[in-house]
């Protein structure tokens, strides 16, 4: 069904101050011109899918302008009247071409602009598809015009060669009239020392007493009539032939204005639709400006006559002084009712809720919070107002009762009913029941209704027909004023000699108003008020409630936000101990190795002794240094994984590995104090047994058969730093899942320890991968003092995945 709305509708409701809202949001006459009907109506879309279309449109505008996209509508005009001129032969002006070629270039750029952002707002940008630029005859006029509509040269040869002629043949006459001006026959005669043009002629002012005196053609005269403006005889001529190259311009300009034109003509058609088109668009982005101008929402549209808007307010009040109301009509009941005082807001939320319904037809969002749901109506009738017409011998009564016959008449599903007062102007109590009946009729006829009442037969409605709800706008008890608020579930006193008493009505008449009330009305509006009265009290403590609430929340995100500082400043006091007792540590390794270095060079008894005691002072300083920070140190990455000594297996003569990392030769098993007797590099020392471990090579030569010697890794024990033992042979380290910094500085340990040992080479496994190990490992080679040399090893050795590193011996 299509759409439709009555005229006075549109004009109680005031829709055409809500079209020339949108009016201002246009950004060209385009946009503006598709709302020059004063009425707005043809705004409306008449099928369900041309509104969704345009609410996708508005939705897409509104998400382009928060990013601060705009059509480039800068200097575009209606060109209907100029393509009109140019279709009936007539020739255009160089301004009116100028305007042209803007406008065209506006409607490529646009379209341009909607392409590259056709992913957010595909809508808008198949809309802008249907746009031909006419970039061609773009490019034309811009060739041939300059920006104040003057033809170029470069729009033809021979207007180039006609202006050349004219700028040649007038600086010849300019030096020519100048030399006269300072002839000895001409000078005297002068009123002026000057030329000037008269009648397209370079002249002379001569003095009218000398008339005789210059020879030549008078082109004018002074005003006094003292001076008369004289061509030379002599400049004749060469006038002449000026004059001449300027008439060849003038005809080349016209030619040219006249092909343009003639092109103008030929594309007329395409253009007017693309004009269409761009209208149509810049309307679209007007409806994205208002909606963001305003804070609307896009609402949910249905067809179930469900009308949900929350925090919805009056497009044409001000934000800052308009009252946002949840407001809703379908779903659990089909009328609402809206009782409360006068000049408390209720037509103003009667008409917020016609309004929307006629926006969302007309493409546009709605003044309301989230969750906003309109579906679409078929009509939207209201009476609001007095349309009292002394002329057709119509009361106020009589002219409502027209009305409200009319709307029965249209009455129907999908169809929005909004009534100011009904029933008024008449005897209350058939005024009444006459409203009654009407409510019910258009309840049974399936329409949405809103309506607003001062009658307690009404309010009681809600109470007998499901159908039926009521809502009342809220007045401060204490201040005897209303507060705009429409609270949906209970009726509102009219509050009448409250309201009339703070506009100035005297007591006297007050009190003996209340005293004509019959005592059944005074009860009902005693009911109502101090349900108003506990209402508001409990809605203070809501708000109260909230309050508290919301401080609470804050406090708690405050008390989050501290105590997730605090938890980041103790994970980086524990990162900083952890580095420092890590550097104490690789220390201690550095002191180790030293020492051990300091044996293997000159290995004596009393040297191992004094080594010993170096050894147990670095072991103490990293134990304290341990316990000071209640940290363990993550393994040193050059020490080998292996497994404690079993000493039921183990002889004399085995290798173990001894504390520090060094390598050396078991000379006895432990006595009765547990101590074993080692020989490192030469040096014969005593130690504690349980500072001893196995060396892989001591597992292997017991779990593997000869014949596989000392080949590779063991799988279980990946990071193998030494060889064979003893000094010598080949060390190895494996770098292999480290990240750069940390395999360089595990390398730089395992260079350590494999030059106090002695070793001859190390083998450094550090994988192909992408290479960037490998290249890393190799650029720090050179740069250890532990090293002299490198090489790649060989296929069997690891090949590309492995580099040899030859250790300095000193």
């Amino acid at each position: 069904m299509s759409f439709s709305v009555p005229k006075s509708t549109l004009e109680s409701l005031e829709w055409e101050r809500v079209v020339g809202k949108l009016r201002a949001c246009c950004r060209s006459p385009l946009g503006r011109g598709l709302l020059a009907d004063a009425s707005g109506a043809m705004l409306f879309e008449s099928d369900d899918e041309g509104v969704r279309a345009r609410m996708r449109e508005t939705s897409e505008a509104r998400a382009l302008l928060e990013r601060d996209i705009l059509l480039p509508l800068g200097g575009c005009i209606d060109l209907e009247p100029l393509l009109a001129r140019a279709e009936k032969g007539f020739l255009l002006e160089g301004a009116e071409l100028v305007e042209l070629g803007t406008t065209l270039s506006a409607m490529h750029a646009s379209r341009r602009l909607l392409d590259r952002n056709a992913d957010e707002a595909p809508a808008l940008a198949s809309l802008a598809r249907k746009i031909e630029p006419q970039i061609g005859l773009a490019e034309v006029v811009e060739r041939c015009m300059d920006p104040s509509g003057d033809v170029r040269d470069a729009a033809s040869a021979t207007l180039a060669r006609a202006r050349e002629e004219v700028r040649r043949r007038s600086s010849m006459l300019k030096r020519r009239i100048e030399r006269a001006i300072g002839h000895e026959d001409i000078a005297p005669h002068l009123s002026d020392r000057f030329y000037t043009v008269r009648n397209e002629r370079f002249v002379l002012p001569v003095r009218a007493a000398a008339r005789g005196r210059v020879r030549g053609i008078v082109h004018d005269a002074s005003r006094s009539g003292t001076t008369i403006y004289v061509e030379p005889e002599d400049m004749i001529e060469p006038n002449n032939l000026l004059r001449q190259a300027g008439l060849t311009v003038e005809r080349e300009i016209q030619r040219v204005l006249r092909e343009l034109s003639s092109a103008v003509a030929d594309t007329a058609g395409p253009i007017r639709e693309s004009l269409a088109w761009l209208a149509r668009l810049d309307l679209a982005f007007a409806r994205g400006i208002h909606s963001r101008e305003t804070g609307a929402v896009e609402p949910e549209i249905g067809r179930e006559g469900i009308f949900e808007l929350p925090a919805l307010r009056h497009p044409l009040l001000p934000a800052d002084g308009c009252v946002a109301n949840d407001l809703r009509v379908g779903g659990d009941f089909a009328v609402l009712l809206l009782s409360g005082p006068n000049a408390g807001g209720k037509t103003v939320a009667l008409k917020s809720v016609a309004l929307a319904a006629l926006m969302v037809r007309a493409g546009m969002h709605v003044l309301a919070g989230p969750g906003a749901r309109v579906d679409l109506a078929d009509r939207v009738l209201a009476e609001i107002g007095d349309h009292q017409d002394i002329r057709e011998s119509l009361s106020t009564f009589s002219a409502a009762m027209t009305a409200l016959a009319g709307i029965l008449r249209d009455a129907g599903p999908h169809v929005l009913v909004c009534l100011d007062e009904i029933g008024v102007g008449t005897d209350p109590s058939e005024g009444a029941a006459i409203a009654q009946a009407t409510l019910e009729a258009l309840a049974d006829a399936g329409a949405r209704v809103v309506t607003t009442t001062h009658y307690n037969l009404l309010k009681e409605m809600a109470e007998i027909d499901p159908r039926f709800e009521n809502a009342s706008v809220e007045f401060d008890p204490r201040t005897l004023a209303p507060t705009y608020h429409v609270r949906i579930g209970s009726p509102g006193a009219s509050s009448a000699s409250a309201v009339a008493a703070r506009m100035g009505l005297p007591r006297t008449v007050l009190a003996r108003a209340a005293a004509l009330l019959d005592r059944e009305d005074r009860r009902l509006d005693r009911m109502l008020s101090e349900l108003a009265a506990t209402r508001a009290g409990l809605e203070a403590e809501r708000r109260a409630a909230e309050a508290l609430r919301a401080e609470s929340d804050a406090l708690r995100e405050q008390y989050r936000a501290k105590l997730a500082r605090l938890r980041e400043r103790r994970d980086e006091l524990f990162v900083g101990m952890r580095r420092d007792l890590e550097a104490a540590f690789r220390e201690a390794h550095s002191e180790v190795a030293r020492i051990v270095a300091d044996l293997q060079r000159t290995p004596s008894s009393r040297r191992a002794a004094r080594a010993r005691e170096e050894l147990e002072v670095v072991r103490e300083e990293a134990g304290r240094h341990q316990a000071e920070s209640g940290l363990v140190p993550e393994p040193t990455v050059v020490e080998r994984a292996v497994d404690p000594i079993d000493w039921s297996r183990i002889r004399a003569g085995d290798r173990v590995r001894a504390p520090g990392g060094g390598v050396g030769t078991l000379l006895s098993l432990p006595d009765k104090k547990g101590r074993v007797r080692v020989q490192i590099a030469g040096a014969k020392l005593m130690v504690p047994h349980d500072q001893l471990a196995a060396t892989t090579e001591n597992n292997r030569e017991r779990s593997r058969p000869a014949s596989l010697g000392t080949e590779g890794p063991s799988p279980a024990h990946p990071d193998r730093s030494a060889g064979s033992g003893g000094a010598g042979g080949l060390a190895e380290v494996d770098l292999r899942g480290l990240r750069v910094d940390e395999a360089l500085d595990r390398l730089d340990r395992a260079l350590d320890l494999a030059t106090a040992e002695g070793r001859d080479a190390i083998r450094i496994i550090h994988g192909i991968g992408t290479g960037a190990l490998r290249s890393a490992v190799r650029e720090h080679l050179p740069r250890s003092p532990h090293v002299v040399d490198w090489m790649e090893c060989p296929r069997e050795e690891g090949g590309a995945g492995a580099t040899r590193g030859i250790l300095r011996k000193d």
